[in-house]
């Protein structure tokens, strides 16, 4: 199942016993919101292509005390409505759920102006903002659940596409703590911090390989995660990968709250080039052009050798 269905189908279910959720949308075609439409008409506002106007709604709503929750695609949510996202939950504190589709290179048929190369910097910069990024289904759900359990101003990052259940899965312990490290926790390793699809993909082309790497999946980046310094303090070396453009990405995140916890490990980061991609023809493709495939994470890795 796709990201945005685990997500929507968990509104839906709550829905039944809360009518005081309201679901926005500015996108169409996904199964689950079909679903919602269909059983909860008068929760459900479809605003059209108008990311800004539909946050603005979603403010009106939230300060009547409801529970709001907006869908749209990532480029769009995160560029176009960035200042209603200030003005709106940033400056009134609203807890308003924004749920973006189609990170990173997500909508690699589509284009640079649908590439989502940028989102997640955005959003850092909104105070007051959390920021998720999960990899699989089931931190998808845990996602879900916390924001209709307490309610907050957040931006949630899901894939387009479907992603593999993490073995072993995101625990509610884990949840808690915003990350979950995949393998031992020893000196001598290298540790690769990554979250979404991308995470999928670096734990694909190394797990066989725990005796020599740690993997960290960061799908809180922000606020970051109090507990994570203090788990990985005895690695030193820390490659940090990601689908976005260097500035204000993962890395940066990751330079951030090391520092503010007097923590300076070597990192090297591993992200999408500074310039703007005009290529489509499959993400894989793209991925592989633009020095995210396994044969260039690879190359980091071993540069620290």
């Amino acid at each position: 199942m796709l990201q945005r269905d685990v997500f929507i189908n968990e509104i839906t279910k709550k829905m039944h016993n809360d009518k005081k959720i309201y679901f926005l949308s500015a996108d169409f075609g996904a199964a689950a919101l079909d679903e919602l439409r269909a059983k909860f008409p008068k929760n459900f506002i479809h605003c059209g292509i108008s990311e800004q106007a539909m946050i603005d709604v979603a403010t009106g709503l939230a300060l009547e005390n409801n529970k709001v929750f907006v869908y749209a695609m990532a480029p769009f949510l995160s560029l176009r409505a960035i200042e209603q996202a200030k003005c709106g939950p940033g400056l009134m504190k609203l807890p308003i759920c924004m749920i973006s589709v189609g990170i990173g290179l997500g909508y690699a048929d589509a284009g640079p102006t649908h590439y989502a190369n940028e989102d997640f910097a955005c959003f850092r910069s909104v105070v007051g903002s959390s920021i998720y990024t999960p990899s699989d289904n089931q931190t998808t759900k845990l996602i879900a659940q916390d924001m209709l359990k307490k309610p907050k101003f957040s931006y949630v990052r899901l894939d387009r596409d479907k992603q593999e259940d993490l073995n072993p899965a995101i625990s509610i312990a884990d949840y808690k703590k915003g990350f979950k490290i995949f393998g031992k926790v020893t000196g001598n390793k290298i540790a690769i911090i990554s979250h979404g699809k991308i995470f999928n993909n670096c734990w694909n082309a190394f797990k066989k390989n725990t005796n020599k790497y740690v993997f960290i999946n960061l799908f809180r980046a922000k606020p970051f995660p109090e507990k994570l310094v203090q788990t990985i303090k005895r690695i030193n070396k820390f490659l940090v990968v990601d689908e976005q453009t260097p500035s204000g990405n993962l890395s940066s995140c990751v330079f951030e709250g090391f520092s503010e916890k007097k923590f300076f490990p070597k990192i090297i980061s591993k992200s999408l080039p500074e310039k703007y991609v005009f290529e489509n023809g499959g993400r894989e493709y793209l991925l592989n052009k633009y020095g995210l495939s396994y044969k260039d994470i690879l190359k980091a890795v071993n540069s620290f050798r």
